[in-house]
């Protein structure tokens, strides 16, 4: 998982623990000692720190001076507050604005960024009428609508933009004016106002995409990309030494070096994995979300960064071979697909 995500689970578990015992508080159910007051203070300066490098990632710089502004008035609050109700109201609604604020600026960021990059196209001087552009950023997918006129190389930087996952659904468009002295370029309102209905199909578009996105992350949806494929078998031969039989624990061992290696997603014996699979060993057959799977080989594939993973993974592989004379091939593949697990 990445630190980012861990740090905002950990951060929603602690607001809700906060809630609670400040509802209480509120209730006069308990009292709020000094040291809760201290708690909820640094929480509460914690979830602003986390909401300047959110802004971080939605590609505004913390210099911004809208930004920065807010992120120096809602600190001093936070820092002034004398009461738990303060400090609670201050959580509940300045940090929902602030958020905001730095949503609002990547949107206009964005904007002003696509906007320029159509006023510097090299055709646009000729242009005899105006015109509009429509960009729509969906979950895994870029697209425009009009901008005929626009030349590849502008195309191609409009496509290449990354809108964050935060920002993922952004419908644009911008309007080319060529009636003055020179062009020009505005933002026309956005598309909710324009067409509820197209913007309403959007939002189903992106809602889907997303929703498949997390069955894959999870998953219980199928998942391509590059990857391992790694067989893991018994040494050859006569087997004296139960050493020399491949179990349940290595294959545990693989499966947690590949995750730390960055796999975005693993099966094994073409069972995948899930936050609620077991690996185990019963009597004989390893099973694999309470399934026998095949071991002759063990086959374990991985989708993420080939190179990435086999760092990690190498060493333990090579130490299989060497130590206990297992078998092991592993096979770089550029495209790999991994089945999702049923849903029961």
């Amino acid at each position: 998982m990445r630190p980012g995500m861990k740090l905002l689970y950990g951060l929603m578990a602690l607001a809700l623990l906060l809630s609670v015992v400040l509802i209480l508080n509120a209730l006069g159910l308990i009292r709020f000692e000094a040291e809760e007051f201290q708690m909820a203070k640094n929480y509460a300066l914690n979830l602003l720190e986390y909401n300047l490098e959110l802004a971080s990632e939605f590609k505004v710089p913390k210099t911004d001076l809208r930004v920065n502004l807010n992120y120096r008035r809602l600190k001093d609050q936070i820092n002034n507050a004398g009461t738990p109700e303060e400090l609670y109201h201050i959580i509940l609604t300045e940090m929902k604005r602030f958020e905001q604020i730095i949503r609002e600026q990547a949107d206009i960021n964005l904007a002003n960024s696509l906007s320029q990059a159509i006023l510097n196209d090299p055709r646009l001087g000729y242009l005899t009428e105006s015109a509009e552009v429509t960009i729509n950023f969906l979950a895994d997918s870029t697209t425009i609508v009009g901008g005929e006129f626009l030349h590849q190389m502008t195309v191609d930087r409009i496509l290449s933009y990354k809108v964050p996952s935060g920002l993922s659904l952004q419908t644009l468009t911008i309007v080319v004016d060529v009636s003055g002295n020179r062009p020009t370029t505005r933002i026309k309102e956005p598309l909710m106002a324009q067409d509820p209905l197209q913007h309403m199909q959007n939002q189903y578009m992106f809602l889907e995409q997303e929703f498949n996105n997390l069955r894959s992350l999870s998953g219980y949806g199928e998942m391509l990309g590059p990857g391992l494929i790694i067989s893991l078998m018994d040494a050859d031969g006569e087997i004296y030494d139960q050493n020399q039989i491949i179990h349940d624990v290595d294959v545990q061992q693989v499966v947690h070096y590949l995750y730390a290696g960055g796999a975005r997603g693993i099966s094994v014996g073409e069972r995948r994995l899930t936050a609620t699979s077991s690996i185990r060993c019963v009597g004989g057959p390893i099973l694999i979300n309470y399934q026998p799977v095949p071991v002759k080989p063990l086959v374990i594939k991985a989708v993420g960064d080939p190179e990435a993973m086999l760092e990690v993974v190498q060493p333990l592989l090579d130490s299989y071979v060497r130590e206990r004379s297992l078998r092991v091939q592993v096979e770089t593949v550029s495209e790999l697909r991994l089945p999702g697990q049923p849903l029961r």
